[in-house]
Order: C-alpha cells, then sequence, then structure tokens
C-alpha cells in the first residue's frame, strides 16, 4: 500500500496495477508470489508479464541475490540513487514500515532491468486500514456461539425455568489488509435467544452462567414435543496491526446464529399413591 493522491505515482512511471484507490490509498491488485516482505506484484495481463514491482526493506538494498526466480526469496542490489532515495523510516509503535515499491521492466531477450524506486517506503497507520478493515471484518469466519441448556438431557419441565448460557470470549483472527499483516478481534455485545415457543426474543449483554448461578431463563407454559432453542450473537470488531499494542474499532457489527439441539418441554402431573403398611 502506498499513499498517493490517484492511482499513479506522477513522473515515477508506476502505473496503475489493476486495482484501485480507497480515499488517498493505492490498493495494488496482483499476484503475490513471495512472503509478505519479499513480496513480487505481477500486474493482471492477458499475456506475458513485461513489467513487475516489489516492496523491500532498506537492509535488503545491501545483499546480492536473483530476482529472476519470483518463487524464491530473494533480495537485489539498489543502484546509488536509489540507496541515497531510500535509507529507511522509523514509524510509531502503532505503526507499520511498509517497504518502498521497486519496478523492473522484462527486455526482448527476458531479463529485467535494474530496479527503480517508484514508491518510497512509508508509516501506515491503522487509519490508512480502516476501510479495508471494515471490509474484511464484513466477511470474517467468526465462530458461532456454542448453546448450553440445563437441565442438559434434551427435556426440560412447564412452569419451571430451562437455563441457557452461551461464551462471553472474544475472537482473534490473523489477516492481513493490503498485504500488512494484521489481527483482527471479534467481541460479543449482544445475545438474542429464541426459545421457539412464539415468545419474544430474550434480549442481553449478559451470556448467562449455569446452575446455581444462573441469570438467562426461560419458563414454558406448554408442554411441546420438540422446541430448538436459537441465539443470534452480535460481534463488534477491532484490528490492529500485527505487534502493535493498540486495538482500533471497526465501524459496522457482525452477527452469528447457532441453534441448540431439539429440546422436549414436558408436563409434570402429581398424583396420590397409596402408602403401604408393613
Amino acid at each position: 500500500m502506498f499513499s498517493a493522491g490517484g492511482a499513479s505515482y506522477a513522473g515515477t512511471g508506476y502505473e496503475d496495477l489493476g486495482g484501485g484507490t480507497v480515499d488517498d490509498t493505492v490498493r495494488v491488485d496482483a499476484v503475490v508470489v513471495s512472503t509478505r516482505e519479499d513480496s513480487v506484484y505481477y500486474p493482471k495481463s492477458a499475456g506475458e508479464q513485461t513489467e513487475r514491482y516489489f516492496a523491500t526493506t532498506p537492509a535488503k538494498c545491501l545483499l546480492v541475490n536473483s530476482v529472476d526466480d519470483p518463487s524464491t526469496r530473494f533480495a537485489f542490489v539498489c543502484n546509488e540513487g536509489a540507496q541515497l532515495a531510500y535509507e529507511g523510516i522509523e514509524c510509531g509503535e502503532d505503526e507499520f514500515a511498509d517497504g518502498a515499491l521497486f519496478r523492473q521492466d522484462r527486455a526482448d531477450d527476458g531479463t529485467w532491468s535494474e530496479p527503480e524506486l517508484v514508491g518510497d517506503e512509508q508509516c501506515v497507520t491503522p487509519a490508512d486500514l480502516l476501510a479495508e478493515a471494515k471490509r474484511e471484518f464484513a466477511t470474517l469466519p467468526i465462530e458461532a456461539s456454542a448453546i448450553v441448556v440445563q437441565p442438559p438431557n434434551g427435556w426440560t419441565l412447564v412452569n419451571v425455568p430451562t437455563i441457557t448460557y452461551t461464551q462471553d470470549e472474544d475472537q482473534v483472527l490473523a489477516a492481513a489488509l493490503l498485504g500488512i499483516p494484521v489481527e483482527i478481534r471479534a467481541v460479543p455485545d449482544e445475545f438474542a435467544w429464541d426459545y421457539g415457543d412464539g415468545s419474544d426474543a430474550l434480549v442481553t449483554s449478559d451470556p448467562g452462567a449455569a446452575y446455581p448461578d444462573e441469570s438467562v431463563t426461560h419458563t414454558y407454559e406448554q408442554p411441546v414435543d420438540a422446541v430448538t432453542i436459537g441465539l443470534t450473537t452480535t460481534w463488534s470488531g477491532q484490528f490492529r496491526i500485527a505487534g502493535s499494542p493498540t486495538w482500533t474499532d471497526i465501524p459496522g457489527e457482525a452477527t452469528t446464529q447457532s441453534a441448540a439441539d431439539p429440546l422436549q418441554v414436558y408436563e409434570a402431573r402429581s398424583r396420590l399413591v397409596e402408602d403401604s403398611v408393613g
């Protein structure tokens, strides 16, 4: 990711790679061939690739290796001008030092030109990634909340509170936003219980607890052969650049759906029996 006023760097020869812009951020739509710190980016093309881009760190300017085989980890020799223009920067603890962007062109004989610096190294902040974080959170594979019912054997009684509860635990998943490693955290904020008997949903921020500390219960008024208890959990999102200490809130929310095994609701009947006299 490299900040710019549009999809190209004026005067550098860096053209749009087939992606687009988000606010003032260039998003490269390309194939990543190696690891993030050694990434090679190829513009989308129907024919033979005639140009490629990659980001690197200042230290790699001093290493000698071949970039002709992008399937391997590589380094390269920067020309003197590139080294002077690219001496490295220091970023804050919540920022990511994104490598400078270099370009190579393929000659008619199949060889690649010397790397040309087309985008400076920069410090990426959480604000630069917020729009991408929102999109990523909307499709995050959040695990649905598990439902626990007490009594635990698939049945309960009319006019007796049935206990339900779930886990109130955050979920943290690793992701990459515009190629930058991040952690995204899903936080359960609200639980909506549907007890399957036509009653209004019980909406609460309390995940409930097991007996004898139960706090979320429902009392059935009629016997039912099989009723399914459902739970909708609403999650808020946060993210942080990998290794940084600060979480940033993500706009919007996500929901997951859970369902318990079918529950039988019995009506307890009392009857008098004659005591035997010994």
